[in-house]
């Protein structure tokens, strides 16, 4: 396993838990025990879809699809991309907390931009695979 797949399989599982912490304080929150806090819905649906979900899938993906020329493509693409989406999903989190439309904006820019790099990244490895399935 690549070593940018390890790192951000371990990144998107701590996502997982945080995501699945805030799920619970609404749950709780719902039962009267504990306060409201702004932006937690936003905060839970975040680190569960993008933070856990996409970022799982992708660096699966990574670490899965055929090399390209017989080797696997440098992690530094992997790398970068992995952290703008771990960046992005950062940044809503905060801006949802806080309120704060121009941090959530920004946000989501970030995630727009690394899924065109990691669609950049898997694209011609994808190919390979649709070739090589459609050849057996």
């Amino acid at each position: 396993m690549p070593p940018a797949s390890y790192w951000l399989i371990r990144l998107s599982l701590g996502h997982l838990l945080l995501g699945f912490t805030a799920g619970a304080w609404l749950l709780v929150h719902k039962a009267g025990w504990l306060p409201a806090l702004p932006g937690l819905l936003t905060v839970h649906v975040e680190l569960v879809l993008l933070g856990f979900m996409v970022l799982f899938a992708v660096a699966v993906a990574w670490w899965i699809l055929p090399r390209t020329r017989g080797e696997r493509p440098p992690d530094r693409g992997a790398w970068t991309a992995g952290g703008l989406l771990a960046m992005g999903v950062w940044l809503v989190v905060v801006g949802a907390m806080g309120a704060v439309r121009e941090v959530q904006t920004a946000g989501r820019l970030l995630e727009l931009l690394a899924v065109a790099g990691w669609a950049r990244l898997l694209w011609p490895r994808i190919l390979i695979a649709t070739r090589h399935h459609r050849a057996s």
